[in-house]
């Protein structure tokens, strides 16, 4: 059977991109990535975020509370954001080439990743949005709708999954 282990610290999002690339952000907007040590868990990274997204390569976006997007361009010995064009509210990083995000206003968009064009709006209006490693994507819309992802290169589709949520996260097709 699962167990919970409560981790000390108090955030407001959080995203897991794999056991050893965890990060968040607090209230006050302080963003913190995991240290592996339960004892001492969070390492704070310099930058102001409210929303993050973390991938299993290691790939870390962000959004601060003016909607600008952030790519961290950091390791161990620095600790750098690259600010990249556009506005959202919400991000999820699945991988270095699987990143989405919604704005404000419900509008979804998929990283080209060419920072000079970097997104491309998706049809469909969602408030939250989850970008899994094996481009898996799924989102919720601001009725608490689920849909999942089924669109390519060539059409853009939604299915809607029976349920309700406020906010979803994708690991993988089969971890949502």
């Amino acid at each position: 059977m699962a167990e919970w282990t409560q981790i000390t610290g108090a955030l407001t999002a959080i995203s897991a991109g794999s056991r050893t690339n965890v990060w968040g952000v607090n209230s006050a907007g302080n963003i913190y990535r995991f240290s592996g040590d339960d004892a001492d868990p969070w390492i704070n990274i310099p930058g102001a975020l409210k929303d993050i997204g973390a991938a299993a390569d290691g790939t870390v976006w962000g959004v601060n509370s003016a909607g600008n997007i952030y790519r961290y361009t950091g390791d161990e010995s620095s600790t750098t954001w690259k600010q990249i064009s556009g506005g959202l509210a919400r991000i999820s990083a699945g991988s270095r080439t699987n990143v989405w995000g919604v704005n404000s206003g419900g509008g979804i968009y998929r990283y080209t990743g060419n920072d000079s064009n970097p997104w491309i709006n998706i049809p469909g209006a969602l408030t939250d949005i989850g970008a899994a490693a094996d481009g898996t994507v799924w989102g919720v819309n601001s009725a608490g709708n689920i849909y999942r992802y089924t669109g390519d290169e060539s059409s853009t589709t939604w299915k809607q999954i029976s349920g309700g949520l406020a906010r979803i996260s994708a690991g993988s097709r089969t971890n949502v």
